[in-house]
């Protein structure tokens, strides 16, 4: 059907049939494409190809005809006596005019089950476009369902009995070399490589992992399979012993790297992260922007009245004080790195989930802070206050992470000016 209806409407001059309709005159383009239209129902076994077109009529919808293609045959002794402009009242449905309608606002080809005073049919309608833009009429063809379905039947016996007769003939074939070169031989090579993994389990000395070669010499995969197994065996006595020695030595680096890590990227006091690992850091978000691939956004917070609470307090109370400030954000940014790049100041690199919701989530932390300063109850160096600055990578002005830092320290320095002027 795709076929035929790619095939006449690449033999269809849009700009005329337009003219044709609008003017009811019939061009000779338009004689030219029935009797193109006529030759495809000659050579093609469809029940109708035709053009139609629904149009407004009396507040409602009606076919107008525009063609109706008909073999030679068909046009000499029982000529349907449909021309161009005719509106078929009698002979679609409104249901039916809509249904068209509806396909014909859609692009490409439409197939649809149609029910009609013709028959039972498959329809594949296709909009026709004027070099205007302007959807011109519908080009549709229909095949009996019934037709289709008895075709489908008769191609589906005959060749589901061929291949169940093929089919035998071949697995009894089959059979018969599968288990001489392949059932046989790999049954007796999972006996070998049985026995091999049994006395190999939790086996700490080399010299007894034996394995018994099945001796296979079928000359496909399987012998290549079992020659692997026995050059493996051998393999793993030479390289066991190796193995166990270098697991230790493998163990103490990795504990020596996880340390090495812990001391180099860790802050001592917060455990998060510190300013080694965000320079580190700063070098793949680079990379990343340079690639075009970067997308994040920088949180600045810096501590407020930290030197009062050290100054009237103490400094073990001034770390209680960044401690517990660095907790609440924490907790707020589960799913970003939190950074310790300066005494008071914290950066966290929006991320993930943290990204998408970083303007709910800035509202909460902010939050968190005003009620923990404003309790009465807290001691002062519980009173947590900070100054925040939010800023997200923009792909048209920052050609750094740095610039995102920038306008988020910038952004933060206000937030603390007009804290200090909100507190005098």
């Amino acid at each position: 059907m795709t076929d035929i209806i790619e095939y006449v409407e690449s033999h269809i001059d849009v700009d005329d049939l337009a003219q044709c309709i609008d003017t009811g005159v019939e061009s000779e383009k338009f004689k030219e494409m029935m009797t193109f239209m006529d030759g495809i129902m000659e050579d093609f076994d469809v029940h109708y190809l035709y053009i139609v077109k629904p149009v407004e009529y009396e507040d409602s919808y009606v076919m107008m005809n525009i063609f109706s293609a008909d073999t030679a045959q068909g046009r000499l002794e029982d000529p349907d006596g449909y021309y161009l402009g005719m509106l078929l009242h009698d002979d679609y449905e409104l249901k039916d005019v809509l249904l068209y309608k509806e396909a014909m606002e859609k692009d490409g080809i439409v197939f649809f089950k149609n029910v009609s005073i013709w028959g039972y049919d498959y329809t594949g309608l296709l909009t026709l476009v004027d070099s205007k833009g302007d959807r011109v009429a519908a080009l549709g063809v229909d095949f009996d369902v019934y037709e289709l379905q008895r075709s489908i039947r008769a191609f589906t016996i005959v060749n589901v009995a061929l291949i169940v007769i093929m089919g035998c003939l071949f697995m009894g074939m089959f059979l018969l070399w599968m288990n001489r070169n392949v059932s046989e031989p790999i049954t007796r090579l999972e006996r070998s490589v049985v026995a091999f993994a049994s006395s190999a389990h939790d086996q700490k000395d080399p010299e007894k992992l034996k394995y018994d070669d099945p001796d296979i010499h079928t000359q496909n995969e399987v012998e290549s399979l079992s020659n692997a197994m026995s050059q493996m065996s051998l393999d793993m006595k030479k390289y066991v012993r190796n193995i166990l020695d270098a697991e230790g030595v493998v163990e103490d680096m990795k504990t020596k790297v996880n340390q090495m890590d812990m001391v180099a990227y860790q802050d001592a006091l917060t455990h998060v992260k510190n300013k080694a690992w965000y320079d580190m850091t700063e070098e793949r978000v680079n990379g990343d922007i340079q690639a075009g691939t970067a997308r994040f956004g920088i949180l600045m917070a810096d501590l407020n009245n930290l030197k009062k609470i050290n100054d009237n307090y103490g400094h073990d109370h001034g770390n209680d004080y960044i401690t517990g400030a660095c907790h609440h954000i924490c907790v707020t940014y589960q799913h970003s790195p939190v950074v310790r790049v300066g005494g008071d100041e914290f950066v966290v690199i929006l991320e993930n989930s943290d990204y998408d919701h970083r303007e709910e989530l800035l509202a909460e932390i902010k939050e968190v802070f005003n009620k923990a300063c404003s309790d009465a109850w807290k001691d002062p160096w519980e009173k947590y206050s900070c100054a925040f600055g939010m800023a997200v990578y923009d792909q048209g002005k920052d050609r750094t992470m740095e610039d995102v830092f920038k306008r988020a320290d910038s952004i933060m320095y206000r937030d603390k000016q007009n804290s200090k002027m909100a507190r005098q």
